[in-house]
């Protein structure tokens, strides 16, 4: 007897389509090559007839014109950020959207109906604004705007848990139906080839679960991957699943967190409903508008948390400093982190001795754990530790580390168990059913969405990253201070390299980087003496950008000056938005390098931890080499933008330039080190070991990578 599991399914192969459209499927010769067998319904035209036609006679036919052509179609997508080409078209007076895209080695033609319920663009702006006005309840206002948009009964925000498990954060719904808000979901209701796709295609609905499917028939018999089709029919489980909760239509917009399917927006209605293309794509939009939000508001709430602790390893480094006896610290320090970290009981053993603070688990349930993680030498932490040895004290969270590795010296911090009742929308457990004609075994969609409740025992609340990344700066403290008194002439060594490095960095300063804002200045006063019909809004703009260059220049000097008297510069880091200085320097290397036909594109841009001038000079040189490398192509281009992931921001600076040959050993952050292929542009070979310097200074990372003649792509991770 064969047994097919859920993930098994072939998802985005099952060869039908929904009711609500018709779909063309073409090669890449682009001659036509499958038919959706409805389409009779919208051009009186059997599927056979279509069957090796080119695509832009199919087009004309649909639009009744022969202006739209696919190959100028074809080029869009390669000089644009769209993938899809969508256009309202008119069919026997009736109203629909056609869609065009590309997919492996197929082109796609998708035509579907147009929804009564008409999408207003100009009210985007508003959207945006109720999202951003209702930032701090981020998921339940994404939730009613969504229902305001597609009018179904709920719209509800599922959160994806560790095991995959998924639980309601929000919901808007209809006065008459019962709340599923704090609802949890078992993983098999949502299999993995499902979450797969829902990454890669990040809107899905079905208008009527009881409505007709239709046949892709084609002059092949190949499967067609159906991945990216819009109007694909859901397979039949999933179509059971949506009746059995008493749903007849569905939508659902991914929620993409880190490149990861953090979530959904899941969305029923009692009743059959369209959410037709233009529908989907604004609640797409809002979706991963809201998304960036609560991105934004996480890493807030974790440099909040960061600047608390920061007092507490400064506290630890001047306690390490003046008290030689490193146990007395660490003691008297275990008692200070216990609220920080929400722990409920501290262990620090040492060679000689031992303290234990709050709830510690007995002496068998310690071995336990070092037998456990006698093989890890790094930070073990888990919430959810079973102990063979029962005690007092229940306390499944732990984070273990050593101090010295190989050593008696180690720190063991706990967190007491939590009892949780939760909430399952029907009790989570598979179902099987055996199809005789098949003779397959196969998981059978749950009937049953009752409320069960579970009592969850033997956890603690996890420990946050931000937790564990503040563990392993203060065994790297203690590292630190313990390395230091054993050799503290080599200490000494390595604070005089720094210094001297960054006595460089702001050396070379004078010669280099003040030059971009003087150009800056100087443009200004020349615009200012040339054009005698200025306006008040030009002059106030050109006077702005000169101050604001004239307080760079000044930042910069006090730095010189500061490093004559004392060799050394204590970094002010900050919280920073480096737009508006990324936007300066775009627009005055456009002038310094005659660049004005520049395709300059400005990404998502994330807040960074770092000191405003040293930040100023980073991106100086990096964006100003990026645009003046590519001010000689024919359609120059640079983008700037950034990703967060865990306590990193990461910008990315791409530019379509001469590019670098990084094969041959060159180093290009030498100083004075310039590449065979940069004759013919201006420069001394000093703005990379600029940037080198400012990112070993800022604890930074970098890395390049470029291709003669196809551009270079530079990557800077912040830690936040």
């Amino acid at each position: 007897m064969e047994f097919l599991d859920c993930h098994e399914e072939k998802i985005t192969r099952c060869g039908l389509i929904q009711d609500l459209g018709f779909l063309f499927v073409f090669s890449n010769e682009t001659c036509c090559i499958a038919v959706s067998e409805n389409v009779i319904q919208l051009t009186q035209t059997p599927f056979e007839q279509y069957l090796g036609l080119p695509i832009d006679r199919i087009l004309a036919e649909l639009t009744g014109s022969s202006t739209l052509v696919f190959e100028d179609i074809d080029e869009s997508f390669k000089n644009s950020i769209f993938y899809r080409f969508t256009k309202r078209i008119v069919i026997h007076n009736e109203n629909y959207d056609l869609s065009i895209y590309r997919h492996n080695d197929h082109i796609y033609v998708e035509v579907e109906i147009y929804s009564d319920i008409q999408v207003e663009s100009n009210k985007l702006y508003y959207y945006a604004k109720y999202l951003e006005d209702h930032k701090a309840h981020i998921w339940e206002s994404l939730a009613t705007q969504i229902r305001q948009i597609i009018h179904y009964d709920r719209v509800m925000v599922y959160q994806f848990m560790e095991d995959h498990s998924g639980q309601v954060i929000a919901e808007s719904k209809s006065e008459d139906m019962h709340s599923l808000l704090g609802y949890r979901y078992p993983e098999f209701d949502i299999p993995k080839q499902a979450r797969e796709l829902y990454t890669i295609f990040l809107a899905r609905h079905t208008a009527d679960t009881d409505a007709a499917t239709h046949k892709i028939m084609g002059s092949s018999q190949e499967d067609i991957d159906l991945s990216k089709c819009s109007i694909r029919a859901l397979s039949p489980i999933h179509i059971q699943y949506i009746k059995n909760s008493k749903a007849r239509a569905s939508a659902s917009f991914s929620i993409i967190r880190d490149g990861q399917l953090w979530g959904l927006v899941t969305c029923q209605n009692n009743q059959p409903q369209h959410v037709d293309l233009s529908q989907r794509h604004l609640c797409t939009f809002l979706t991963q508008f809201a998304t960036k939000h609560h991105i934004s508001e996480l890493l807030k709430k974790e440099m909040e948390i960061q600047s608390a602790m920061n007092v507490v390893e400064k506290d630890l480094k001047s306690d390490l400093l003046i008290d030689r006896n490193t146990f007395h610290v660490l003691e008297r320090f275990g008692e200070k982190i216990m609220p920080m970290l929400h722990a409920d009981g501290i262990y620090i053993k040492y060679a000689t001795g031992e303290r234990s603070i709050g709830l510690v688990p007995n002496t068998e349930q310690l071995q336990e754990i070092n037998d456990f993680v006698q093989d890890d030498d790094s930070i073990f932490s888990t919430h959810k530790f079973k102990y063979s040895y029962q005690g007092e004290n229940i306390l499944p969270g732990v984070i273990t580390t050593e101090i010295l590795p190989n050593s008696q010296w180690k720190i063991y911090i706990f967190r007491k168990e939590v009892v949780i009742q939760e909430v399952w929308a029907g009790k989570p457990e598979k179902h099987l059913q055996y199809d005789d004609s098949k003779k397959i075994t196969f998981p059978s969609p749950r009937t049953s969405f009752e409320a069960w409740k579970q009592i969850t025992r033997t956890h603690a609340t996890p420990w946050l990253q931000v937790e564990i990344s503040f563990i392993e700066r203060i065994v790297f403290i203690i590292q630190q201070a313990l390395a230091k008194r054993n050799a503290e002439i080599d200490q000494l060594n390595k604070d005089l390299v720094r210094s001297n490095n960054a006595l460089d960095t702001f050396t070379y300063t004078l010669t280099h980087d003040i030059k971009n804002p003087l150009s800056s200045i100087k443009l200004g006063a020349q615009m200012i003496l040339m054009k005698n019909n200025i306006t008040t809004e030009q002059l106030h703009k050109l006077a702005n950008n000169m101050l604001d260059s004239s307080s760079l220049i000044s930042d910069m000097l006090d730095k010189v000056h500061e490093l004559s008297k004392s060799n050394s510069v204590a970094l002010n880091l900050e919280l920073l938005d480096p737009t508006s200085k990324i936007i300066l320097i775009a627009e005055s290397s456009k002038n310094q390098y005659d660049v004005t036909h520049l395709d300059f594109i400005l990404g998502a841009i994330l807040p960074i931890k770092g000191e405003r001038t040293l930040i100023y000079q980073l991106f100086l040189n990096i964006v100003g080499n990026a645009i003046k490398y590519s001010s000689k192509q024919e359609k120059p281009k640079v983008e700037v933008y950034s990703t967060a992931s865990d306590n990193k921001v990461t910008y990315f600076i791409i530019d379509n330039g001469i590019g670098m040959d990084l094969k041959n050993g060159n180093n290009i952050f030498e100083i004075f080190q310039r590449l065979p292929n940069s004759s013919g542009y201006e420069g001394s070979g000093i703005g990379l070991s600029i940037v080198r310097r400012i990112i070993d200074r800022l604890g930074a990372e970098i890395k390049v990578e470029s291709s003669l003649g196809k551009g270079t792509t530079i990557q800077i991770q912040f830690d936040n």
